[in-house]
């Protein structure tokens, strides 16, 4: 647990110098914060989060995605595709471990109702990408936001995470629906 501290605090003395995006959600027995930054200069995007749900435990990730528009029609469609380093510390012992998960996301903008975009995202790591106790975690969202402001979306969607563990009983971080919103700075 005093890794987790360690990493989170130092991600918040970070915060000025790299957030350009805050990501908050939340459902009754979890809440997760991100922090996005993308690089103006070569389509880069950083992120970091926190994803806390009070029986099961944490898990910390730090990403690193190349994104780019992936459409040239009238609707926008832009595609994120990279990976995380993740750590999960499980309430049980034996349930914590490293995992290189790959994947990527995808946000639609429909031209017709351009405040609201429909998104999804999806990162695997099989036992080859997983250290310590993991044997593979997995993670799956999808939402729909509503830009409210030019800065600042209100959503509501539906995540699945989940650490597999060699000597102990497999965690879902979580699962089911939650709301949020997103703060661009």
């Amino acid at each position: 647990m005093r890794f987790v501290v360690s990493l989170l605090g130092m991600s918040f003395l970070c915060v000025q110098v790299l957030a350009d995006e805050l990501d908050l959600s939340l459902n009754a027995n979890a809440l997760r914060a991100q922090y996005f930054h993308e690089f103006e200069t070569n389509q880069l995007s950083l992120d970091g989060g926190w994803l806390y749900h009070e029986d099961n435990g944490n898990a910390v990730h730090v990403g690193l995605h190349l994104i780019d528009i992936a459409s040239s029609g009238r609707d926008r469609v832009e595609a994120g595709i990279g990976g995380r380093i993740v750590y999960t510390n499980g309430d049980s012992s034996k349930q914590n471990g490293f995992a290189v998960p790959l994947g990527g996301f995808v946000r639609v903008t429909p031209r017709a109702m351009n405040r609201l975009s429909v998104s999804g995202s999806a990162y695997y790591a099989p036992s080859i990408l997983s250290i310590g106790d993991m044997e593979k975690f997995q993670e799956f969202s999808i939402r729909v936001s509503y830009n409210l402001l030019r800065q600042a979306d209100a959503f509501i969607g539906a995540r699945y995470v989940r650490g597999d563990y060699k000597n102990a009983a497999d965690v879902r971080y979580d699962t089911g629906m939650h709301i949020g919103m997103t703060l661009r700075f």
